[in-house]
């Protein structure tokens, strides 16, 4: 039995049992900025535990996940991984933990109870493993699932009770918190040799039982409606399955399907072998699957390697792969690798299929920088562990790690690595300060405020979600339902007050999504308010608004009108950002992911993927594709439907943002289709036209581009006309022909730069001559010291100290000049046989130079400075000279 079985086996137990099949969330979790990545199978319910959304009580699912936290233990241990798929059942208030316990020892064993005597109803779908190789755990105090365990037949020897360290979520919630839901946990285990725990013991299933409410004082106050929170890994129950069916107790997760062919293909790659034999871990090898099955999958994410949060840990997911896996000729090699993980899970995820053409030039690209990086840090690498080894000390500074880093990108994990192999520890706690200590001058130079009124934090008792009616209509009577004002809820609002007013409804969209709210005015029972804009706060819709004349009070009615011609350009922006992001993956492919956006009045802003900048030719590309389909004025029509329904026909769902079961589907023409809960035109048409107005980077791997819709591209291009215009009069020749006029200016512009510095050369050659001839001999060393009348250009006295210092055999030229304003310019150059006697030009120079009020610098052989004070160049120069001599000791 495979992999690919046991997953559809489990999924369908459960889909038998009135669960409902969710498909895998997004490894990047959706409206979750509490977590980096996706690690449980629960995280996509997190909203469902808390009582949030009701539509479900029952799921099952398959979870992509991803944990970075035992890193060190992924190659060392059997059955320890970066990314992995979680199995788990979930319950919403609905069944408890007879059901889950039943069913969990049901699926696993195809019994009812641990004698065998009561078969599934559905043994076709269970695994069949022998009761007397399982054995089960239980929180110390939680008699009722000791009771559940016992009524299902399993001995009192095989049922463990362990502490809430063990066997709580979260671990010592009771004791050290954190407050809000937790509860006991009972896990199941399988043994090979039927022994109750052991060294073979693998924890195959945890169920938590999420009954009680942590408070503030510690107490455990039993939940109203109790939930079930489940997790099996995929790649441990694979095992165990071929375990149990080869008869070889040994086998790991590296042996199973999931491993085993990407293992072999590594080994065909790398020219090597896979490990000693079944069972016996590689830890090279595994490193290096491991890794890559996570970079992979994010790379499917729309996720790209940076120097920061998600994007730094791909990227040191790829440098660890790549070291553990180094060829001898550092050649790219795990971009190569990735197509055999594409194939693995191509048909259970069909996205690596999708981006597989960017997932393997985006790991080529970055294994090849990585490469340069090694190459210019190894060798400091390698002399610290020289020093250190001479020094007789065995530990990495932490300053140095971060040096490395800092200045070479040199991850600290692989100088970990690298340390330990040499016999070396790193101090990472250092490492972690000096980091801490960049982020935070980091963040007081970016000095950010935040918003004097912040509604995330707004609660309002007794009402629990204000209705939207703004797709239907743009004005709509309502009543006011909550008042805050400053720092918190009033009763009433009087003229000159700016507050956020909740409404039961409104025709007013709140800020979401990337869109900026509507404004508009809101017509009160005694007065009239503007509203400036509107955002959500969880499910209320607060207008941001300042009262114009009379006052309002709770559960007064008003009449909401939004102001139309803004809400008309924010939807022209809207449905021209969906046309951009149509063009760019049809320009660039489909792994041009959207990585965030913002949709004001006219203007767009659009995030996305990519490693390199859009070339000229592209941009003017995705501009045409885009108002192309303005001009056919293609239909945009919204529809209501089932995410996974709206999945299945293909819409674009954007990474990060969180959805519910019942999704609104934007569709323009038959060639755009997003989940979208923005407002939209009714056609293209109404764009009128788009115009792109800037592009850059943002980040490591993410593109921004700018763009001006309507009204606004209009009035740009017009703009751009006028000035076209303007310098064609000015270079006399006809718009179309200013490319040409500019380029013969151009050339007459480099032509008189060619003939000014020929003439400073022939006047530098002709004063060298003069200077030569008044030049001094100090013990040998031909020196000059002179100060130039009418000129401070720097490039002539370079220029002149150039032609001198050729004129020289051994010989030192101290230049000067000062201009009207009295700027001061200094130039010094020095044979090779004056440096070699001591002279330093840099160092006299500095010092000189301060004498004439300036500062200054360079070479031992070429230096330049500046100053202010042109009245004291004879007594500047009357130093160089002494310096000089004292350089040389004459």
């Amino acid at each position: 039995m495979n992999s690919h079985e046991l997953r559809n086996r489990f999924l369908t137990f459960f889909e038998r049992r009135r669960h409902s099949v969710q498909p895998s969330d997004s490894l990047i979790p959706s409206g979750d900025p509490t977590v980096l990545f996706t690690s449980a199978g629960m995280n996509q319910f997190k909203d469902y535990f808390l009582g949030k959304r009701t539509d479900l009580t029952r799921a099952v699912s398959c979870q992509k996940c991803l944990r970075t936290g035992d890193l060190d233990k992924v190659g060392k241990s059997p059955s320890h991984h970066s990314f992995f798929e979680m199995l788990g059942n979930f319950s919403f208030g609905d069944y408890f933990k007879r059901e889950a316990i039943g069913w969990a020892w049901e699926f696993l064993t195809g019994t009812l109870d641990f004698a065998g005597t009561k078969r599934s109803a559905t043994p076709e779908l269970c695994l069949n493993l022998p009761a007397a190789k399982l054995w089960v755990s239980v929180y110390e105090d939680d008699e009722d699932a000791r009771t559940l365990w016992r009524a299902l037949g399993v001995p009192e020897e095989r049922i463990k009770r362990f502490g809430q360290a063990d066997n709580f979520w979260p671990a010592n919630a009771p004791s050290q918190g954190p407050n809000g839901p937790c509860g006991p946990c009972s896990e199941i285990y399988y043994n090979p040799d039927g022994h109750v725990a052991g060294s073979k013991s693998l924890e195959v299933w945890n169920l938590v039982f999420t009954q009680y409410d942590r408070q503030p004082d510690g107490t455990l106050k039993p939940l109203p409606k109790p939930n079930i929170d489940t997790g099996m890994g995929l790649e441990r129950l694979t095992r165990v399955v071929l375990q149990e069916t080869t008869g070889n107790a040994n086998l790991t997760d590296y042996d199973t399907d999931l491993f085993r062919p990407l293992t072999d293909f590594l080994a065909q790659e790398l020219r090597r072998r896979y490990g000693a034999g079944l069972g016996i871990l590689d830890p090279e090898f595994c490193v290096v699957v491991d890794h890559l099955r996570a970079v992979v999958f994010l790379f499917a994410e729309g996720l790209l390697p940076s120097n920061e949060g998600r994007g730094y840990v791909l990227r040191m997911l790829i440098r660890r792969a790549y070291w553990h896996g180094i060829r001898a000729d550092h050649e790219p090699f795990l971009a190569s690798l990735a197509p055999a993980v594409i194939e693995a899970y191509g048909v259970v995820y069909p996205e690596l299929q999708k981006y597989r053409a960017g997932i393997i030039k985006v790991l080529e690209v970055e294994e090849r920088r990585f490469i340069e990086t090694l190459q210019a840090g190894q060798e400091q690498v390698k002399e610290e562990f020289r020093r250190l080894r001479a020094e007789g000390r065995q530990v990495v500074s932490g300053d140095f790690a971060f040096k490395m880093k800092d200045t070479y990108g040199y991850p600290l994990q692989l100088l970990v690595d690298i340390a330990v192999s040499r016999g070396f520890t790193v101090e990472e706690s250092v490492f972690e300060q000096r980091l801490e200590e960049q982020r935070e001058r980091s963040r007081k130079a970016s000095q950010f405020g935040g918003d004097i009124f912040t509604p995330t934090t707004l609660k309002l008792d007794g009402h629990a979600a204000s209705e939207f009616v703004g797709y239907q209509a743009l004005e709509a009577e309502g009543r006011i339902k909550g008042i805050w004002k400053q720092d918190g809820w009033v009763q009433e609002a009087r003229a000159g007050d700016e507050v956020g007013l909740v409404l039961d409804r409104s025709p007013f969209y709140g800020e979401s999504g990337g869109q900026i709210g509507d404004r508009g005015a809101l017509e009160l029972l005694k007065g009239s308010a503007e509203v400036v804009t509107v955002t959500w706060a969880d499910a209320l819709l607060v207008h941001h608004v300042k009262i114009r004349e009379g006052a309002c009070r709770v559960n007064e009615p008003v009449k909401a009108a939004v102001d139309p011609a803004h809400r008309l350009k924010v939807a022209r922006s809207h449905t021209a950002t969906h046309l951009l992001h149509w063009a760019l993956r049809r320009v660039l492919g489909p792994e041009a992911v959207q990585a965030g956006s913002l949709v004001e009045a006219e203007r767009l802003r659009f995030d996305f993927s990519a490693l390199r900048g859009l070339e000229e030719e592209q941009q003017l590309q995705v501009e045409q594709l885009v108002n192309e389909r303005v001009r056919l004025s293609d239909a945009v029509q919204t529809r209501l439907m089932k995410l996974a329904e709206a999945k299945q026909h293909g819409a674009l769902a954007l990474f990060g943002e969180k959805y519910g079961q019942d999704v609104r589907v934007v569709s323009i023409g038959d060639y755009s289709q997003e989940l979208c809960g923005g407002t939209h035109l009714p056609h293209t048409g109404f764009v009128g036209t788009f115009k792109i107005v800037a592009e850059g980077s943002v980040a490591a791997g993410t593109r921004r581009l700018e763009a001006l819709v309507g009204e606004a591209a209009f009035l740009r291009q017009q703009q751009e006309s006028q000035w076209l215009r303007h310098a064609a009069a000015r270079l006399s020749r006809p718009a179309h022909d200013v490319l040409a006029g500019l380029e013969e200016l151009l050339r007459q512009v480099k032509s008189s730069e060619r003939a000014v510095k020929d003439a400073t050369l022939s006047t530098a050659s002709s004063q060298a001559k003069h200077l030569l001839e008044q030049a001094k001999e100090i013990d040998g060393i031909t020196f000059i010291a002179a100060a130039l009348e009418g000129t401070a250009d720097r490039e002539l006295l370079s220029a002149l100290a150039d032609a001198l210092k050729g004129s020289m055999r051994d010989g030192v030229a101290v230049l000067a000049a000062a201009d009207a304003e009295g700027r001061v310019a200094w130039v010094m150059a020095a044979t090779s046989p004056a440096v070699k006697r001591g002279v330093h030009a840099g160092k006299v120079l500095k010092e000189i130079a301060a004498i004439t009020g300036g500062s200054g610098g360079g070479r031992p052989d070429f230096a330049q400075a500046g100053g202010n004070e042109p009245q004291k160049i004879a007594d500047a120069l009357a130093r160089a000279e002494a310096l000089v001599r004292q350089a040389i000791g004459a």
